[in-house]
């Protein structure tokens, strides 16, 4: 070789980033179901690493063997998923075929955007999936091979990771260490035969290398399970993925689902039977779309004593549990309280609503709190639910909002189809298991978290659809109750959780959870369960046991529904795509480890939207909204290290705030504290809330003057007592 010639490119390193980036493709693997797809991406992997590495030993150039793998990679994904219209294959990357190749990438993004995780794949979908693992290796191939720049090449293959560390998603850590030895190894192969001088300097090369080695460590918690995420700084990602928060059905909720958190809201222990929910609010008034909760008046509460339940309790059975419970990161103003008769041993201002069967506190916050709840797991049976009176009184008494139906609801379609799914029954319990029913068949809905409001009656969208999750299910049954003349309400909370470690369970942000409860004279409120298994699992038991005879539970067979009505509201049929290459798409039995590589195209579309946007917000003049207006005023009118960051939930900076004043021994009077919180609360609805906060904008001003005004006194007060 020639003094001045280049030297001939390591091509062994392409083989290492080319493991490195199937490696991870696996980042997010809880995205999309695995199946025998993923020969078709690693082959087309393959066939582009071949391709570069011939040419790397044909040529010194640093540009021909990437631009010889992007030809390459274009006529693979012609072959494979571009179709004419008469169906025939494309042989080459003409115009008119990539023309149908780009027709089949828009399905793709379509298709991803609406789906819901984990989707089944499609043959659009895998085109997009091929195209991304194939791009990001030509793209981290040529910084570290043509370059040797191995170091920034590692921070090209830590993308795909990046989603799991903002998302807080579940991803394998084997892969991770995988990738990661794949590209330490880069590093030494990209500088073997080079004795010249780099072209990235020393210092680069080390910052480099040290970012992809934080992404690394960023993301660990999600490759173990989410532990040890609390002490990971929070991302700036969209502030409704923020995890502590107050719950609300329609946002919180749904992105709660659509992530699939793995962030732990509450930590218990069970002695006994774990229970079947938790539930934190209920929910009277519905407009068609979304629900208002109303918030008990402190007047209305009382002191915490004794079973809380609101009908008299009779001898308590034999299934009592006990439940010590931490809200580890669930910030809100009730407790999260089984769906049975209980106790409760907690510390601070908690007041028991028996109107709504809620603890609530008007000042403190669940967020860091300890509390033991003592449940008769055992009350609810079918024979207690048969027995339940039908007495007008007692449901006229607990209240005419739980009978109300909206103005927009299509009344006369609901009450029609409530009453034909309801013929045979003979009781109030015999009708709710009738609609529970109807609402968990699979062969006539779908759980997909996916579905958003699109229109002024939700529940006639629902009912045409057949698609939808936990809100959607919920609200129609509770709907069709009330059109039976059945007081019924929505209630929000958690599902039990999943085994942690010893003898502790973990409720994570993933099992927020709607549903129905249904007022039974002498009874109290009780849950039914109409979405499907797939979230849910099992409907309660003495709505299982309703259903078995041999259990026992059945008291009164003929109470019961025998025969499902005559008829039901038909289920559009949904077209399957056909296979591609040869294979089918959706195969089962498949090894698990062949499950993430769909991601890479997924991460880089995520990733090239939220730097998009962020240049947009960025760029654009800022015109704070009146909540967001009064909430800065406050902060900026507070003392240096009274100001929160940016970073803290309303929640959270109402904490901040109370910690440094009552350090600089000042303490807000109950006014002034009251305004802080309600403040913090209109912010909070204003960022979350569907229809925003219904506070005035007197009112905002009004509570943040009135923090200004107090704390400034108390902090100079302080001062000049302090000299």
């Amino acid at each position: 070789m020639s003094a001045g010639a280049r030297p001939r490119a390591p091509w062994p390193a392409s083989l290492t980033v080319a493991i490195a980036t199937m490696a991870s493709t696996f980042a997010l693997s809880s995205m999309v179901v695995a199946g025998m797809w993923l020969a078709t991406v690693a082959a087309s992997l393959a066939t582009v690493t071949a391709a570069v590495v011939v040419t790397r030993l044909l040529t010194r150039s640093r540009g021909i063997p990437t631009a010889i793998g992007a030809l390459v990679a274009v006529e693979l994904l012609v072959l494979f998923f571009a179709r004419g219209q008469d169906d025939g294959r494309h042989v080459l990357p003409t115009p008119g075929a990539l023309r149908d190749l780009g027709v089949v990438m828009r399905d793709g993004i379509d298709y991803a955007a609406t789906t819901v995780a984990p989707a089944e794949m499609v043959p659009s979908l895998l085109s997009l999936i091929c195209a991304g693992v194939m791009g990001l290796f030509l793209v981290a191939e040529h910084i570290a091979v043509s370059w040797r720049a191995a170091a920034s090449a590692g921070l090209v293959l830590m993308l795909p990771w990046l989603p799991a560390a903002i998302f807080q998603q579940r991803v394998p850590l084997v892969w991770l260490l995988v990738a990661l030895a794949a590209w330490l190894l880069t590093l030494g192969l990209a500088r073997r035969g080079d004795t010249r001088q780099p072209p990235s300097t020393v210092s680069g090369a080390v910052a480099a290398t040290t970012a992809t080695l934080a992404v690394s460590l960023m993301v660990v918690p999600s490759a173990l399970g989410g532990n040890g995420w609390g002490v990971i700084p929070r991302i700036d990602a969209p502030s409704s993925l923020a995890t502590t928060t107050r719950l609300n059905l329609d946002l919180d909720l749904r992105t709660s689902l659509t992530t699939n958190s793995t962030a732990p809201a509450l930590v218990y222990t069970a002695e006994g039977p774990r229970p079947d929910v938790l539930r934190l609010y209920s929910y009277a008034d519905f407009d068609g779309v979304g629900w208002d909760y109303g918030t008990p008046e402190p007047s209305d509460l009382a002191p915490t004593d004794g079973v809380l339940w609101p009908v008299d309790v009779p001898a308590p059975s034999e299934d009592i549990a006990t439940y010590e419970i931490e809200a580890v990161d669930s910030a809100e103003s009730n407790l999260a309280l089984p769906s049975v008769p209980r106790s409760v041993d907690v510390d601070g201002d908690w007041g028991y609503s028996a109107a709504t069967d809620e603890v609530v506190s008007p000042q403190d916050s669940t967020l860091g709190l300890r509390y033991t709840v003592t449940a008769d797991t055992g009350y609810l049976t079918p024979e207690r639910l048969l027995a339940s009176p039908v007495d007008a009184a007692a449901d006229a008494a607990v209240g005419s909002q739980y009978l109300e139906l909206p103005g927009a609801l299509d009344a006369v379609r609901v009450t029609e189809l409530a009453q034909g799914l309801t013929a045979d029954a003979t009781s109030r319990f015999a009708q709710a298991i009738a609609l529970q029913d109807y609402l968990r068949d699979p062969a006539e809905f779908d759980y997909d978290t996916s579905v958003s409001p699109s229109s002024g009656d939700t529940v006639s969208t629902f009912l045409d659809d057949r698609v939808g999750y936990c809100v959607q299910f919920a609200t129609t049954m509770v709907m069709m109750a009330r059109t039976l003349d059945i007081p019924a309400r929505m209630a929000i909370g958690f599902l039990p959780g999943s085994e942690g470690e010893g003898d502790t369970y973990i409720v994570q942000g993933g099992d927020a959870h709607a549903w129905p409860e249904l007022w039974f004279p002498e009874v109290g409120w009780v849950r039914f369960e109409p979405t499907p298994a797939v979230q849910t699992g099992s409907a309660p038991v003495y709505a299982e046991q309703a259903q078995d005879p041999e259990t026992g539970g059945q008291s009164d067979p003929a109470a019961l529904p025998t025969t499902a009505p005559a008829e039901r509201p038909e289920r559009p049929d949904t077209p399957a795509e056909p296979s591609v290459a040869g294979e089918s798409v959706t195969d089962e039995g498949t090894p698990w480890w062949w499950f993430a590589v769909a991601a890479v195209a997924l991460a880089a579309v995520v990733a090239a939207i939220v730097l998009a946007s962020r240049r947009r917000r960025s760029l654009a003049p800022v015109i704070l909204p009146p909540a967001e207006q009064a909430w800065e005023t406050l902060r900026a009118s507070l003392t240096s290290e009274a100001q929160w960051s940016p970073a803290l939930t309303p929640s959270e900076s109402v904490e901040h705030v109370r910690d440094v004043l009552s350090r600089k021994g000042v303490r807000l009077s109950s006014d002034a504290d009251q305004a802080l919180v309600r403040l913090s609360h209109a912010v909070a609805d204003h960022r979350y809330a569907p229809a925003g906060t219904s506070a005035t904008v007197a009112q905002l001003q009004g509570w943040s003057d009135a923090v200004t005004r107090e704390a400034s006194q108390a902090t100079a007060t302080a001062g000049a007592a302090g000299r």
